[in-house]
């Protein structure tokens, strides 16, 4: 539907961005800023939802005629995927979910898009993926949705790091399927050796800490974070201080638009963006 100006009328097709935190979150403000450069009569609403609630959320969800959908984001991924009626392989397999499609009978579909919108950015940054060297911190729900995407992209080696080793050692099952990768579980003396190192947790939301010493950072890496926040969290500067290349959660995010933006409908206005 297209709203006659740029603010969203009482008629709004709704999404919902939930999390908790979620005010660093990237997509709701490039989706308003997109849904009102299309003009389009939509609107993404940021949610910091506490777990407690999340099954009453869900199920207003199935009532709530004017919503399409929502993004989830930690620390719910997990959580939702028990809550929806039909999953994606993608979501099956990871038991995670990140997107969750409202259909028009109320039931509930659920996806995980976390490992393509990353694949896709590295792409976009001309990264190549095929027979690359990456360390994963972080093995919880974009952790293993990175991993597996990876995978899929031709990834030589993958080293996954998570504090929880049976987490790990899980995802590092899952991905035996790929018969040309080496796994590995555990974290590494140095991070010279990667050509791609990622920060798949939480840390460094604090704007102090991170989840590895960087000091054996290699130049020609790349360095990735999945936290959008506003500024570059310490994990990234200090990569960019080393001179490596970086990649952004708002960069991952970014890399999700189209595949969120197709899942909800608007394929079609797909053409330009703001």
């Amino acid at each position: 539907m297209q709203a006659s100006s740029n603010t969203p009328t009482s008629a709004a097709i709704t999404v919902a961005m939930i999390g908790s935190p979620v005010a660093h979150t990237h997509l709701p403000t490039a989706f308003n800023r997109w849904f009102s450069g299309k003009g389009l009569d939509a609107i993404m609403v940021p949610v910091d939802l506490e777990s407690a609630r999340l099954a009453d959320f869900l199920n207003t969800m199935r009532g709530w005629k004017n919503c399409r959908g929502c993004v989830v984001t930690a620390p719910h991924k997990q959580a939702v995927a028990d809550h929806v009626d039909d999953k994606s392989d993608m979501a099956q397999t990871l038991g995670t979910v990140n997107l969750v499609v409202r259909n028009d009978d109320g039931s509930l579909s659920g996806d995980n898009l976390d490992g393509a919108g990353f694949v896709r950015a590295l792409h976009a940054k001309s990264f190549r993926t095929s027979n690359t060297d990456a360390a994963l911190f972080g093995c919880g729900g974009a952790g293993a949705s990175i991993a597996l995407a990876l995978a899929e992209a031709g990834a030589s080696r993958l080293q996954l790091v998570d504090k929880e080793s049976g987490r790990a050692s899980l995802l590092a099952s899952k991905l035996e399927q790929y018969s040309g990768l080496s796994v590995e579980v555990g974290a590494p003396e140095s991070l010279a050796g990667f050509e791609l190192v990622i920060n798949a947790t939480a840390v460094g939301l604090d704007g102090q800490s991170r989840v590895f010493p960087t000091d054996t950072f290699n130049p020609d890496s790349t360095i990735a974070d999945v936290l959008a926040t506003s500024t570059p969290t310490p994990w990234l500067s200090d990569a960019s201080a080393r001179g490596c290349k970086i990649q952004t959660g708002a960069d991952m995010a970014e890399g999700q638009f189209e595949l969120i933006a197709d899942r909800f409908g608007w394929a079609g206005e797909l053409q330009t963006r703001p």
